[in-house]
């Protein structure tokens, strides 16, 4: 009796782990661009680019649900299209192993996904910008749909500036990062707002309280900064 629990224990696990969407996915297509999608527990951001050059091509995010049959998209922004702000998509979807397939219900639609990367590591989620310091104090950036979202998984990450409401997108950058001790440097492979910073590393250094993420170095216009990210969804 005690082996015939272990067992179904173990199968429930196994099936639950299969579920899990977070950390990064690489779409497979014929197409000679790159594109990869992050998950945390809630969102999403989604980046195309040519791997070659740092080309950026588009983008996306927004926040998702699944269940045992339907996995759900209700699109913020799309770099192609302001009218996919506040739209629903709703997929028949099936995970095996590391494969994603879904299917759009509604255009029938068909996309495969390979995951290449988990969101094991403590603090890897997805993050909001929360405050800046300027003009000598610290500056709180409210919740308001105009928001920058960070979204990391163990080794990838991607940034995304947009409007939930209006769906306007603002600009995007991603690629790979590390971490040593307190030092964070991220590894460009993309920036649609200066595609010359591809193969650049930007170097922060960190420190991580509760929910807070602080970081300090130089932007990628090379001026120095001071933000606080606070953990979203």
């Amino acid at each position: 009796m005690k082996t015939t629990f272990l067992l179904l224990t173990l199968l429930v696990y196994s099936l639950t782990f299969s579920q899990n969407l977070t950390g990064a996915w690489q779409k497979v297509d014929n197409s000679k661009f790159k594109t990869i999608k992050l998950y945390s527990n809630h969102y999403f951001t989604s980046a195309t680019y040519d791997e070659s050059d740092g080309e950026f091509i588009e983008a996306s995010a927004g926040t998702f649900t699944k269940n045992d049959f339907d996995y759900i998209e209700n699109i913020e922004t799309h770099s192609e299209s302001t009218s996919l702000a506040g739209t629903y998509i709703n997929f028949n979807y099936e995970i095996k192993n590391d494969t994603l397939k879904i299917k759009d219900k509604n255009s029938r639609h068909e996309e495969t996904w390979v995951k290449i990367d988990e969101a094991k590591k403590e603090h890897v989620t997805c993050y909001r910008i929360h405050e800046v310091f300027r003009d000598s104090k610290w500056q709180t950036i409210g919740y308001k749909p105009r928001k920058t979202i960070k979204m990391l998984s163990d080794n990838y990450y991607q940034v995304i500036a947009i409007n939930s409401q209006t769906g306007e997108f603002f600009g995007s950058s991603g690629g790979k990062w590390t971490s040593l001790d307190d030092k964070h440097q991220e590894h460009i492979k993309f920036f649609s707002k200066n595609q010359s910073m591809t193969g650049v590393t930007l170097e922060f250094r960190k420190n991580i309280e509760g929910d807070i993420w602080h970081h300090d170095g130089k932007s990628s216009k090379g001026e120095y900064i001071q933000e606080r990210w606070i953990k979203y969804k």
